[in-house]
């Protein structure tokens, strides 16, 4: 998510700052001819914000986010990514994209056969629940033909690209979801995914009712990253429900070991077939007291021991009123537990489930650390910014399934919409469903 000074587009725009709003009124047209780009979509990154040039190529969007990153893309042109936007004219070009680079890229020729459902569990959710809906199942990518994969062999690394955006479908969320993707490599042996782009969330009518999908709403963002960071900024964790924890631990290598082993197993079984189907360890192993060790080994904990001291993470948040950014550099690795709310649950809705009276609600883990040492930067929306951290355990398993945009309120109930958000996008409206 960074803007590159030789990526670009004429934009000729001036923008008003206040601590409330950021407003930009632009114009953008094509580098080479100097003619004005029609339906070019702009719009603030990871919101709910945007909009469409018109004929003349100008258009005119506001934020109550004054550190937004604008986003102004278009269908056979390079993306541009705008982290501040200019008090004064500011002219950049929107470069066409070269149809021989198009041409030149390396597919594979069954892709979305091949690697389709590896490639959505990785975008959506390692948990298939969060993301199917009976409308559309599991195929909640609308338009797979523009993905084009890439498999490494050698260095065991899945790589997908696509020089248009990929819209994804979330009916249980009740979004349109525009994914304008940059980077995604995924290491299969290490199981290990990079992933980049910028997204816009389109409100579209949903099959489920609106009390449900308040409630699927309430339930993604309990614990979730967004809710988290919100939380941090607002110096409400533990109101909320977050436990933060200094963690130290002795991992269990040998199911490290065993873990490696099996992957490498699969890794050579994938070499030799044409789809990337799931693989069980009964194929895998053929002895059975091996495949009844490594079994028993992939149940035990990740684990031998570990070492949680409380910490007091506000120590460690700066607040940056010139950039309207928070600054965070935590120490070490930490541990950031939640506890579900029933209550908060139910927010919004008249639903009441008495389990949650009935039972201990679960605990979810998630670790997280610094890659450098420079601090993570978080916006007033209450997200992260910057690249140099990482995470693992609850937070990571929920990906775009679970993702809200970043200018949602939890506050603020949740309302239904007539709004076919596939009517307004040609290509998706003629999918079969």
């Amino acid at each position: 998510m960074f803007f590159k000074l030789n990526c670009s587009l004429f934009l000729l725009f001036f923008s008003l700052k206040s601590l409330a709003q950021l407003t930009a009124v632009g114009r953008v047209a094509d580098a080479e001819t100097g003619q004005p780009i029609e339906n070019a979509s702009v719009y603030f990154n990871e919101t709910q914000v945007g909009t469409k040039t018109n004929v003349a190529g100008r258009f005119y969007i506001t934020t109550n986010s004054t550190n937004a990153e604008l986003v102004v893309s278009c269908v056979g042109y390079y993306k541009v990514i705008l982290k501040e936007i200019p008090q004064q004219n500011f002219k950049i070009l929107l470069k066409p994209i070269d149809n021989t680079l198009k041409e030149v890229v390396i597919g594979d020729k069954n892709g979305w056969e091949k690697w389709g459902a590896l490639f959505t569990r990785l975008l959506m959710s390692d948990d298939t629940h969060d993301y199917y809906s009976k409308q559309y199942g599991l195929n909640v990518v609308l338009n797979p033909k523009v993905i084009k994969f890439y498999f490494d062999r050698e260095e065991q690394v899945l790589s997908a690209s696509s020089f248009e955006p990929i819209w994804v479908i979330n009916d249980r969320l009740g979004y349109l979801i525009k994914v304008d993707l940059e980077e995604f490599k995924y290491n299969v042996e290490k199981e290990y995914l990079s992933y980049r782009s910028t997204l816009f969330f389109e409100p579209t009518k949903s099959n489920s009712s609106l009390e449900s999908m308040q409630i699927t709403t309430n339930w993604v963002y309990q614990g979730s990253k967004a809710h988290f960071f919100k939380s941090l900024i607002n110096r409400s964790l533990s109101e909320e429900g977050f436990g933060i924890y200094r963690y130290t631990e002795v991992e269990n290598l040998e199911k490290l070991r065993v873990k490696q082993l099996i992957n490498h197993l699969k890794n050579e079984t994938l070499k030799h077939k044409s789809f990337a189907i799931n693989v069980n360890l009964e194929d895998l192993v053929g002895n059975e007291d091996s495949l009844k060790y490594y079994k028993k080994q992939l149940a035990a904990a990740n684990y031998l021991s570990r070492k949680l001291d409380t910490l007091d993470l506000y120590k460690y948040l700066k607040k940056d009123t010139v950039n309207h950014l928070f600054e965070l550099n935590f120490p070490d690795t930490i541990m950031v537990t939640y506890i579900r709310d029933g209550k908060k649950l139910a927010m919004h809705t008249s639903y009441f489930n008495k389990r949650y009276d009935k039972r201990e609600a679960k605990k979810v883990e998630t670790l997280m650390k610094l890659t450098d040492a420079t601090p993570l930067m978080i916006s007033y929306f209450g997200n992260p910014i910057s690249q140099n951290w990482r995470m693992d355990g609850f937070m990571l398993g929920k990906r775009l399934a679970s993702y809200l945009p970043a200018d949602y309120e939890p506050h603020v109930p949740r309302t239904a919409t007539t709004n076919n958000a596939l009517k307004n996008h040609e290509a998706l409206s003629e999918k079969k469903r």
